[in-house]
């Protein structure tokens, strides 16, 4: 199983040169439009200037990282592409308001056409190879902001795969809660018989009808589609009644963890290749400042980093990443939650723990990899390496 992960909706294969030290300086672009897709939930537009259109190449499902700096304090969040290199000449990413969420509040309330923002290329490895002569079934699962990956991963099969098909099993809250709901529509218009998206939702909304003055009143509800939670019965189902016969198969998910480990059981369990099922991790805003429960009384640490060698002491509890952000060095991260692996370095000798780890395989973990930002050294003293 290929293991990715990302936080609010804003990732990774076990290819051994996945690890290589991606771009992770910043740039400045310019928001080229905003656009309401939700009533809580905005999509961003960029403008990339000429001489930076190599650095901004991407792929599909990659993300973004961008940095806010409120009260002299920096702030990254990471947010998929929801565009197609394929499909869509600009780079776009959507950004779902989150209840007491710093960033993505700011996003949905502050940010409008012309405002410049810091950002880093993009990174990622939740996607696979395309190829015109391929021809497989793909299963996406997803639920809220987890589609914002998912409709950069399909637009891209459809153009680049015209063999292939792609189903779409999409839960939500109600109607009005739906991403992209429009352009899904129109999508299913254009490929017909080759996109097939289902959606569930868990609240549709209900009106009251007939009864006396309001008075015995009968709830109904409009909605005709799916109803509940994405399930193990369910995924069985969709699998089962849309896949070819003999003809590859591969998933994709993207959500809360409850429903993606449910997923990912339910596949394996049908006997689908780990190597061809691809989790992202969806790890809300509001986990970002969770304390750390793993004891560490500091460490003296050496770290080398951009070719040369750093020595500090690493504070009680303190991660290698925030230590080094302590004395004002400039190591590369972005999500701070062990959701991502930009801030990925090597254990050269000691020990560390991670709290949250969900960016690097177990075989990467057992070969030394570390995520700074949630290693915690268990040693007096401690060596890593970030130019891996």
């Amino acid at each position: 199983m290929k293991k990715n992960a990302l936080f609010c909706a804003a990732i990774i294969n076990k290819s051994s040169n996945r690890l290589k030290m991606a771009d992770t300086n910043l740039y400045t672009l310019k928001v080229k439009n905003v656009e309401a897709e939700t009533d809580k939930a905005v999509v961003l537009t960029f403008d990339v200037p000429a001489e930076l259109k190599d650095k901004f190449h991407y792929k599909h499902g990659q993300y973004l990282t961008l940095n806010f700096k409120f009260k002299g304090k920096n702030e990254r969040r990471a947010y998929s592409l929801c565009s197609s290199p394929s499909m869509d000449s600009d780079m776009k990413i959507g950004v779902k308001r989150v209840f007491k969420g710093l960033v993505s509040n700011h996003i949905n309330d502050n940010i409008s056409p012309g405002t410049e923002i810091d950002v880093m290329p993009a990174q990622g490895h939740f996607n696979t190879k395309l190829s015109a002569d391929q021809s497989k079934d793909y299963f996406l699962f997803c639920s809220g902001s987890g589609v914002t990956p998912m409709l950069s991963i399909l637009k891209s099969v459809l153009e680049e795969e015209p063999k292939s098909q792609v189903c779409m099993y999409y839960g939500n809250k109600s109607v009005d809660s739906i991403m992209f709901k429009t352009e899904l529509e129109q999508l299913e218009k254009r490929y017909s018989g080759q996109l097939k998206v289902i959606h569930t939702l868990t609240q549709p909304k209900v009106r009251k009808e007939g009864g006396i003055f309001g008075l015995f009143a009968k709830k109904v509800t409009d909605w005709k589609g799916m109803k509940g939670r994405i399930d193990a019965r369910t995924i069985k189902e969709i699998v089962t009644e849309n896949r070819r016969g003999t003809t590859p198969v591969e998933c994709f998910m993207c959500g809360p963890q409850g429903m993606m480990r449910t997923a990912e059981d339910t596949l394996k369990g049908m006997g689908i290749d780990e190597k061809n099922i691809h989790v992202e991790w969806f790890l809300p805003e509001e986990d970002l400042n969770k304390t750390s429960s793993i004891e560490g009384s500091g460490a003296k640490a050496t770290v080398k980093m951009n070719g040369k060698k750093i020595e500090l002491n690493l504070l009680p509890n303190e991660s290698i990443l925030d230590g080094l952000l302590r004395i004002d060095e400039d190591p590369p991260y972005s999500c701070m939650s062990g959701a991502c692996s930009t801030c990925v370095c090597k254990l050269i000798s000691g020990k560390a723990e991670m709290e949250r780890c969900l960016a690097l395989s177990d075989d990467e973990v057992k070969n030394g990899y570390l995520l700074s930002c949630s290693a915690i050294p268990t040693t007096e003293e401690i060596e890593v390496d970030y130019d891996v």
